[in-house]
């Protein structure tokens, strides 16, 4: 680190004040990737943004958040991907996050094709097609090819991978558009999507990688007339999308992937020690159980609207979930910075704001 600027250390110096305080993690963490976009072999940037995803109340706050929209339990292979994709939105702060948000069809010369190339990554990022990966870079190829600003282009399938969790695709794209363009704001979302691939294996809040084999078990008590997990992909395919990928080839063939397979030898994911005890996965009976504290919450809220769209709302819920875990929240009180006024969610929730109450 010596070898460094001075706004460097001052600029870590300050990540590590701003992230001991509840909910300052993700702002400080953008105060890393900062300096990785300009320095991107600095260890200590790397090391720090994982110490602060090691806070505890950050970890509580991502498993309940990633767990309305997947169970823990749920093992398969791509929802892995969502729980990183959903990670990855929640925390990160990159000044140009909003502005992409609201840009979703990306450049309008080329945004048809653009359109065909994200379904498939979408066929890939919610049903666990993984084909569809290598369809989508070629049909993003074509776009870059015939766009009249390949930059604007490349930036915007660049982030396109990296929201839906595709880190290493992400890495490349963007990193294709570093070595044609000058751009600063491509430069800053590579450091960020680099971490985020490097680190995949190791987020604190995201239970080890499966094979669907606890999602199946699971289903057996819940719903044994659900497909399996190697059933899954086959069923969800469809005419609109044999449509949309007949005019282009998928970017490795399938007879030289499955050669690749044959003579690979399986890559074990890598492993960091845990947080978590995860353990209690494999131990679960598989019987509905106690609704979570966010749930109870939720219906209590719902309770207070009396009319009857809420009132199937109310009853989705308590059925959507009656296999979904409890998480018990950290035992030590969430810490606030004194500098800061403290937050009253009644200025913008009214009467709603008692089912806002700590954990």
């Amino acid at each position: 680190m010596s070898n460094y600027p001075d706004y460097v250390h001052q600029t870590l110096a300050r990540a590590r004040a701003d992230g001991q305080w509840c909910c300052g993690q993700p702002d400080a963490a953008a105060l890393c990737f900062d300096i990785l976009a300009l320095f991107p072999g600095c260890e200590e940037a790397q090391q720090l943004v994982y110490e602060l995803f090691c806070d505890e109340w950050t970890i509580y706050d991502n498993r309940v958040a990633i767990q309305q929209n997947i169970d823990e339990w749920d093992d398969r292979p791509w929802q892995q991907r969502r729980r990183l994709a959903l990670s990855y939105r929640f925390m990160s702060r990159w000044d140009g996050k909003y502005k992409m948000v609201h840009d979703r069809g990306g450049p309008g010369d080329v945004q048809k094709i653009l359109e065909d190339g994200k379904m498939e990554l979408l066929s890939a990022y919610c049903l666990g097609d993984e084909e569809c990966t290598d369809y989508a870079w070629t049909i993003f190829a074509d776009a870059i090819h015939k766009a009249k600003d390949p930059q604007k282009t490349l930036f915007w399938i660049g982030w396109q991978y990296a929201d839906l969790g595709f880190f290493a695709d992400a890495a490349e794209a963007l990193g294709e558009l570093c070595s044609r363009f000058d751009d600063e704001k491509a430069r800053r979302l590579l450091a960020e999507v680099v971490w985020w691939r490097d680190n995949a294996y190791r987020i604190p809040w995201i239970p080890p990688a499966g094979d669907g084999s606890r999602y199946d078990r699971m289903m057996e008590s819940i719903d044994p007339s659900a497909p399996k997990t190697k059933d899954y992909v086959q069923r969800i395919r469809n005419e609109n999308q044999l449509e949309r990928i007949a005019p282009y080839r998928p970017s490795i063939d399938k007879g030289l992937a499955k050669l690749f397979e044959i003579f690979t030898p399986d890559k074990k994911e890598a492993s960091a020690p845990t947080l978590v005890d995860w353990s209690f996965l494999d131990k679960d009976d598989g019987q509905p159980g106690e609704l979570p504290d966010w749930v109870k919450k939720r219906i209590r809220m719902f309770e207070k609207w009396k009319d009857e769209l809420h009132t199937e709302m109310l009853e989705d819920l308590k059925n959507m979930h009656k296999w979904t875990r409890n998480i018990e929240p950290p035992s030590t009180p969430k810490r606030y910075d004194p500098n800061e006024p403290p937050f009253d969610p009644s200025e913008m929730l009214g009467d709603f704001d008692d089912d806002l109450d700590e954990t």
